[in-house]
């Protein structure tokens, strides 16, 4: 992903595709490292399965040219 971002001739929307994707990931392996829990969630009688619930709340603050970009990555997580 990176090497076609840094490519010159890399198409605007090739870019701009591919510059969210890495944003989105980063992302993602951020909200990894917050504290969750496993609560037990029952579907039907007798079935029961492990769930992922988060444990408090995030609060996002974008950074002025510099953060940004990584809002609407936040946002869709």
């Amino acid at each position: 992903l990176l090497t076609i971002i840094r490519d010159k001739d890399t198409p605007r929307g090739d870019f701009i595709f591919y510059s969210d994707r890495i944003i989105r990931l980063l992302v993602e392996e951020g909200l990894n490292h917050l504290p969750f829990k496993d609560p037990l969630k029952r579907r039907r009688p007798g079935k029961e399965y492990k769930g992922v619930s988060f444990e408090g709340r995030i609060c996002g603050v974008s950074i002025m040219r510099a953060g940004e970009s990584m809002e609407a990555g936040l946002r869709e997580c």
